[in-house]
């Protein structure tokens, strides 16, 4: 048996994203409560100290935070702190670079995971490394627990789940569209950007692996011969009356919804077709709107590749590591998507989720604190499986119900 010291863990609490989860904590839960035990966990022994003493106006008894020095590359110091943790939340990016070792302590110790990694690359290299381990030793690595891809899974699982209701068979295809959204970008976020084209390109053999719409299924279920939507230009949509461009997180949340799909049954059927995309009001302001959305993600692809231009853009324009929206950006954040299910191209039923918070960094803190808790209090109420897994297939719709109160609400349209 483990000699439990803290439910939970955030580990990273010193960074950018860190923080906020544990500002969320204590606004939330208080630094001592009823429900569960916890602590902050960082490289840095002078700034965890510093991030508790930050939160004294929150609360006087900020202090009282336990800390643990952990470093992200030492599996003795990681082992130490798995071992007598329940759950250990992640924040510490890029996960190609800081995330392996932590994943092999907790499966190694039976602890339970949550992370933020919208790295396929990563989360490919930890489905076929930890797996069967995690199975094995009865532990939840969950990864994917913010607004990449939360948003998305819980999403379309709440919507197939209401077509079984209504129609007894789930939509075989179903389109999620950006209508409004408002948040800042971290320097976290563009360095696992870098990181995942720095990937691609120093391990070409897993190329065609990893651009394969289903390069999260199992390894039996990666060749599927479903035909994925792909939008790559800005074009106009009959079916909502909107300008249409790619969305920059669709590379990741198309992904871990379809692995949802391949490791629960295909609970959403064999040849489920599922697609995202930003959307814009008709007319002329809508399509520059759109436009100007398609150009700027073009700039940010080529940048990826041409290391001169993304010096330049990194110098002047984009934040450091460490860096992110201000206070300000991230309260008048929010985020609201349509998530629209077919069958067969007649029977229509749809799904919208809003946020009143920046989505990356506000709402992100939220999901991710929300999703551990669910793991932690929710157990009888969670689905009864092991593994590396995604939002949708190990926590699911009681996620929903715990966002609902935190402003995150996932809304069934009649």
């Amino acid at each position: 048996m483990k000699n439990i010291e803290y439910d939970l863990v955030i580990m990273g609490a010193t960074g950018f994203t860190g923080k906020l989860v544990v500002e969320y904590l204590i606004k939330n839960y208080g630094v001592e409560n009823e429900e569960f035990t916890w602590a902050i966990a960082g490289r840095d022994k002078n700034k965890l100290e510093r991030v508790r003493s930050s939160f004294k106006d929150l609360d006087s008894n900020s202090n009282n935070i336990p800390t643990l020095v952990v470093d992200s590359h030492d599996p003795i110091l990681l082992d130490k702190m798995t071992s007598i943790s329940r759950l250990v939340i992640s924040t510490v990016g890029p996960y190609l670079k800081f995330g392996e070792a932590l994943v092999e302590s907790c499966v190694k110790n039976s602890t339970h995971y949550c992370d933020l990694t919208g790295e396929v690359p990563f989360i490919r290299e930890s489905i076929d490394s930890f797996d069967l381990k995690a199975k094995k030793n009865n532990c939840r690595i969950i990864h994917s627990c913010g607004f990449d891809s939360i948003p998305s899974d819980i999403g379309v699982l709440l919507l197939q789940m209401d077509s079984l209701k209504r129609f007894n068979e789930p939509c075989d295809e179903v389109n999620l569209y950006v209508r409004s959204i408002r948040g800042g970008l971290s320097g976290g976020t563009i360095a696992s950007m870098i990181n995942i084209s720095n990937y691609m390109r120093s391990n070409p053999e897993d190329q065609n692996l990893l651009k394969s719409p289903f390069s999260l299924n199992p390894r039996d279920s990666v060749k599927n011969n479903a035909r994925q939507p792909n939008l790559k230009s800005v074009k106009w949509n009959d079916h909502i009356q909107r300008w249409v461009c790619p969305f920059i997180m669709s590379g990741i949340n198309t992904r871990i919804v379809r692995r949802t799909n391949a490791i629960t049954d295909h609970r959403y059927g064999i040849d489920f077709r599922y697609s995202e995309a930003s959307s814009f009001k008709k007319g002329l302001t809508g399509f520059f709107r759109a436009m100007v959305m398609f150009i700027g993600l073009v700039i940010i692809q080529i940048s990826l590749n041409v290391r001169p231009l993304l010096w330049c853009l990194r110098k002047f324009s984009l934040p450091s590591p460490g860096e992110g929206p201000s206070k300000e950006t991230r309260d008048n954040g929010f985020f609201k998507l349509d998530i629209i299910g077919s069958m067969d191209d007649i029977k229509k039923i749809s799904l919208t989720v809003t946020g009143d918070s920046d989505p990356g960094y506000s709402a992100t803190a939220k999901m991710i604190t929300e999703s551990a808790l669910s793991v932690l209090l929710d157990q009888d109420r969670i689905p009864k499986v092991h593994g590396v897994l995604t939002p949708a297939s190990g926590i699911g719709v009681v996620l929903a119900e715990r966002l609902k109160d935190k402003g995150i609400t996932f809304s069934i349209n009649e």
